[in-house]
């Protein structure tokens, strides 16, 4: 089940609109979360809030076009999961960089998720043979 390309762009795809939405339900608590020293600047705060609204839509836009692409013919679904996988690493190693180098917080959660989707991803893209 999860060596098939359609079914890990559907998991993707639902992650990502997930993700999206907590992006835009949570968006406060986000912003406090990852930058603790803003809690006494309104303004900085409601930056954060206004860049987690439009993070959260794209997450459910990209989230959105995964999960539909899932019925594509299978060299399409291939090339999506390989960048969708590439993508998923590409947002691990920039919250390893963040947490690492005292930037803000980064959530362990998102930590373990990525790199597990983006590993999984990247080994269903370059499978040849698939149902």
């Amino acid at each position: 089940m999860l060596r098939s390309s359609r079914t890990i762009l559907a998991l993707n795809g639902t992650v990502m609109t997930l993700m999206g939405l907590s992006f835009i339900i949570f968006a406060e608590k986000m912003t406090v979360t990852m930058f603790p020293s803003v809690i006494s600047n309104p303004e900085a705060i409601q930056v954060g809030i206004t860049l987690r609204y439009l993070m959260g839509a794209g997450s459910i836009m990209v989230g959105i076009i995964l999960y539909l692409a899932r019925i594509s013919v299978r060299s399409g679904a291939q090339r999506l999961l390989l960048g969708s996988g590439i993508g998923f690493l590409l947002i691990f190693f920039t919250g390893l960089f963040i947490l690492l180098s005292d930037k803000g917080n980064f959530p362990i959660a998102a930590l373990i998720i990525y790199p597990l989707l983006g590993t999984l991803s990247l080994y269903v893209s370059t499978r040849k043979y698939q149902e």
